[in-house]
């Protein structure tokens, strides 16, 4: 499944980044495009339509809201997306050390914006598998490394 890393500086005077990891609308399962929400991410070449971690994670329960909330879905559904996205965007900005992936994240340096193209595993649905290992969840378990193959998106 490929993903959108990104960096993006905030326009101020101190380096404050903003951190995304975006999954690709083309790598969502077809039957559930239609339920999530679209984001769109600015490449050097083109605008590329993706959606949140958390929506690509979530359960076939969870787009059945009614059952959501009382079950506190929202919540652990948010926790867990967020993690990920934390251990994909540390495989990828070294410089990224929050356990979650944070709004704004204030540098001592200035190392600019990028925006890579991973692969990890399918994310598909996956809630149910990762977030009972979610305190042990390591890159490698993403089917991520460290200097992972990254490439310009």
């Amino acid at each position: 499944m490929d993903i959108i890393a990104s960096r993006t500086r905030i326009t101020g005077s101190t380096p404050r980044y903003s951190y995304r990891a975006l999954v690709l609308l083309d790598e969502i399962d077809p039957a559930r495009r239609h339920r999530v929400a679209i984001l769109h991410v600015q490449t050097p070449a083109v605008r590329l339509p993706c959606t949140r971690i958390a929506d690509t994670i979530a359960p076939d329960r969870w787009f059945e809201r009614n059952l959501a909330v009382p079950c506190g879905l929202a919540a652990r559904l948010n926790l867990v997306g967020r993690r990920v996205e934390a251990i994909i965007l540390q495989s990828i900005f070294p410089e990224m050390v929050t356990h979650l992936a944070p709004l704004a994240l204030l540098l001592d340096h200035d190392p600019g914006s990028a925006v890579h193209r991973i692969a990890t595993i399918d994310l598909n649905a996956a809630f149910d598998a990762i977030a009972p290992r979610l305190d042990m969840l390591m890159a490698a378990d993403l089917g991520l490394y460290q200097g992972a193959n990254r490439h310009a998106a």
